[in-house]
């Protein structure tokens, strides 16, 4: 029986992640500082270890002492970067390098890559000062948005030069360096791309149509939606993903999922925006599943345990489409949530993706930390989806200790139809 170490045991992917090993039949440490009653991945693992994932010093004597054979981790970046630390120093395999990882760190190392490789990227200006005489240049609107953060966090769009100023400032604050990009802003719909990384080939995992809101308090833009497949998927295939391919295998990445988010014209542009070397924050190895038969998520722990994983994509015929819908919940304290059984016995539900649980003091954030969970739901068309969606919320409760109802949905999705979301 072979020793996982799985670092942070409340981000997004970590229950799954226990679970999973679990099932394969590793004996599974969790390590984090929260009480194990506020880390749900803990509470599901063999044993678990009351040190911060930024301890490294203690985490290291700890994995020797106890025979760790493998380390992993959610979606949370910051762990990402100490597993990365933790695998240099034990000498353990781990699914990405420094090197690879860069790219999914800094958005300016992507679009570099991007650009070597010609495949689009928006313009970006690098501006030495933000006064009226180096800002003559700048073609409005643009967007701020922190080099090396996450979660939709910082990011402005700007029409003039006042915006731009404080969309800077904004933008930095939400950097751990301090560190700024301002590009173009594109007004198109994005979509999100999928490869997974296997033994240094790189497959095309689907590609799906990413619909963004805005959050009323703060004005972020969230994801509201997205669909499966995407309404530009042959042109995408036709276009980039041979050169998207060739970018990856060719920068070194071996083993893992990727995801991009591009923006999409609705007929043959796509710009690139950054990637992710992890599962998305919905845990989108489940339509990579789903669509592709591939597993991401055993993959990640066999590589983590130095076990081969041969992947091979399936020829499958699913027959359903597919949504992610995020599910939001009001600020409050969560004392009680109803109905999960219920919504995981729906035939039309492949997966719950749970972020927050009972006791979770939520704040308005007014980010994607807002979100609940992720519903990801198998629909024949538009209608059956919206009936679903009515039908999964009236059984799904979260309350408040005065009984009050949380959660909202961002998207409208009355508001569905064929001529702007159909697929």
């Amino acid at each position: 029986m072979q020793k996982l170490l799985v670092l942070g045991g409340k981000p997004i992917g970590s229950v799954e992640i226990v679970r999973r090993a679990k099932d394969l039949g590793h004996y599974v440490i969790v390590a984090d500082y929260l009480p194990k009653e506020l880390s749900q991945a803990k509470l599901f693992a063999d044993e678990s270890w009351d040190v911060s994932t930024a301890d490294i010093d203690k985490l290291e004597r700890l994995c020797i002492t106890n025979h760790v054979d493998g380390i992993t981790t959610g979606v949370h970046e910051f762990n990402i970067n100490r597993m990365l630390d933790l695998c240099e120093r034990l000498h353990l395999p781990c699914y990405c390098k420094r090197s690879t990882w860069l790219y999914c760190d800094s958005k300016v190392s992507f679009k570099s890559l991007c650009m070597a490789n010609d495949v689009p990227v928006a313009k970006k200006y690098d501006l030495n000062d933000l006064s009226d005489d180096s800002l003559q240049g700048v073609d409005f609107p643009v967007i701020t948005k922190p080099v090396d953060g996450s979660g939709s966090r910082g990011f402005s769009v700007c029409h003039d030069a006042e915006q731009l100023r404080n969309g800077y400032n904004h933008a930095k604050e939400f950097s751990p360096t301090g560190s700024v990009l301002v590009e173009d802003y594109i007004p198109y719909d994005a979509v999100i791309v999928h490869y997974t990384m296997v033994n240094g080939k790189c497959l095309f995992s689907g590609i799906s149509d990413k619909y963004s809101v805005k959050f009323p308090s703060t004005g972020a833009s969230v994801m509201g939606l997205q669909l499966f497949p995407s309404r530009g998927i042959q042109k995408y295939l036709e276009l980039l993903d041979a050169k998207v391919r060739n970018m990856f295998e060719s920068a070194g990445f071996t083993d893992g999922p990727i995801w991009i988010e591009a923006f999409y014209d609705g007929t043959d542009k796509f710009i690139f925006n950054e990637m992710g070397y992890r599962f998305g924050g919905s845990m989108t190895n489940y339509p990579v599943q789903y669509f592709y038969g591939i597993d991401q998520l055993d993959q990640l722990i066999h590589v983590a345990l130095g076990e081969s994983f041969p992947v091979m994509p399936k020829d499958i015929k699913p027959g359903k489409k597919y949504c992610i819908l995020p599910v939001h919940i009001h600020a409050g304290r969560i004392d009680k949530v109803i109905g999960i059984d219920d919504v995981l016995q729906r035939d039309d539900v492949y997966a719950f993706v749970p972020v927050h649980f009972a006791g979770d003091d939520i704040q308005e954030w007014g980010s994607a930390q807002q979100v609940f969970c992720y519903l990801h739901i198998l629909y024949d068309d538009l209608q059956a989806l919206q009936y679903s969606i009515h039908e999964v919320l009236e059984q799904l409760k979260v309350e408040d200790v005065a009984g009050n109802n949380l959660l909202f949905t961002l998207f409208e999705v009355d508001e569905l139809n064929d001529e702007k979301y159909g697929n």
